[in-house]
């Protein structure tokens, strides 16, 4: 059976859209022409990235193009599991080893920028004259959490909003039509109903499939952003306008006993039946072990490569929301920078123009939705 994903990346990108209040009309941007660096001096530059293996497999292969066209230039890849990679990166920039190119989480910017940490971006990398032809290459407000009185200190790499994706199979075996988009649950007792109705038990009640499980027992930014979206909904706050914790707050409690809690009261799920996977997070997903998933338009890419039944067959829903009339999600980045300890700054953000230059390919390689001007028009977001 070959599902037609009735929410796939064209209605996926609809949210981001929404989101970013863009309007992509604007041709993509190309590749920019190959310069040499230095009069040919011989320049080497690392790139930490975390581990996403189908997004880092994707950028070896930029980096093999781009190392061919700019043979004086030398890039070496590294990269940690997302729950090590701030503490090395923080350990090796304290001990004045940073390296030149750096992933950087969006909420993190003020904090490196107001240290120093950072270099501003190189409009002649990217071949503008200056900060503003920079911002206008990207899609707007894509740079504003990373711009700091008008100069950008960071470039989008991913833009993430969580959605639902379920399995069509699964969905065919319980009398659902997988192409019908009436089939997505609108609130979360839709949610967990529809989880519910998909899961299997064997007989002596034991759960064998499913419905839905959250990610457990990886590093702590995965939490907080499946949390997000429903912080919003329930109007949960994690400090106060007085910058105290307000994390116990009534709406909050609501929240997490209403989309978190109830999962193992009703023993559908928990860290108990999860499969951890600190680079593959929906590993009971790409198994057949869990029907659905809440996660971003990364994780695609990664069943084409490691579970292509499942790639063949996945469909796409809105996030669940406690008030269908209103809805509320969150959108968040992962950017990379330009260490100011950098002796290679220039150098280092002309690849980095090289690797965002071709936001179709990144979408349908890596699994990521960079923000340059023009990738919504691309077949690949189609």
């Amino acid at each position: 059976m070959k599902t037609t994903r009735h929410m796939s990346f064209g209605l996926l990108s609809i949210l981001l859209v929404a989101s970013l209040l863009i309007s992509a009309c604007a041709p993509v941007a190309q590749a920019p022409a190959s310069q040499p660096a230095a009069a040919g001096e011989k320049v080497k530059l690392t790139f930490w990235h975390h581990t996403y293996t189908v997004a880092t497999d994707w950028m070896r292969g930029k980096i093999a193009e781009y190392q061919e066209m700019n043979p004086n230039v030398e890039i070496e890849l590294v990269e940690y599991p997302h729950g090590d990679y701030e503490v090395k990166l923080l350990s090796a920039i304290s001990a004045g080893n940073p390296p030149d190119i750096i992933n950087l989480l969006d909420y993190l910017f003020p904090q490196y920028h107001a240290k120093g940490l950072l270099a501003p971006v190189d409009p002649a990398a990217f071949e503008v004259a200056d900060q503003q032809g920079v911002i206008d290459s990207f899609e707007k407000p894509a740079l504003e959490g990373m711009t700091f009185d008008g100069t950008v200190y960071g470039v989008p790499a991913e833009f993430n909003t969580f959605v639902i994706f379920a399995n069509g199979k699964h969905l065919a075996e319980i009398g659902l039509d997988p192409n019908d988009p009436a089939i997505c649950p609108a609130t979360w007792d839709d949610f967990f109903a529809l989880a519910k109705e998909l899961e299997q038990r064997d007989d002596s009640g034991n759960v064998t499939r499913m419905g839905f499980n959250w990610v457990w027992g990886l590093d702590l930014f995965w939490y907080a952003q499946q949390f997000w979206s429903g912080m919003r909904q329930y109007g949960c706050e994690v400090v106060d306008s007085d910058g105290k914790a307000a994390i116990n707050s009534p709406q909050c409690v609501q929240m997490f006993d209403e989309t978190w809690y109830r999962l193992i009261r009703d023993g559908m799920g928990g860290p108990a039946m999860a499969t951890e996977n600190p680079v593959y997070a929906f590993q009971d997903f790409m198994d057949g072990r869990q029907s659905m998933v809440i996660g971003g338009p990364w994780a695609t890419a990664a069943w084409r490569e490691n579970s292509p039944e499942v790639y063949e067959n996945y469909v796409v829903c809105p996030h669940p929301q406690l008030d269908p009339s209103n809805p509320k999600s969150f959108i968040h980045t992962y950017a990379l920078a330009v260490s100011a300890g950098s002796q290679h700054p220039t150098e280092a953000w002309h690849f980095l123009n090289y690797l965002l230059s071709d936001p179709g390919d990144m979408l349908q390689q890596a699994g990521y939705i960079n923000g340059r001007v023009g990738w919504l028009d691309t077949p690949q977001a189609a």
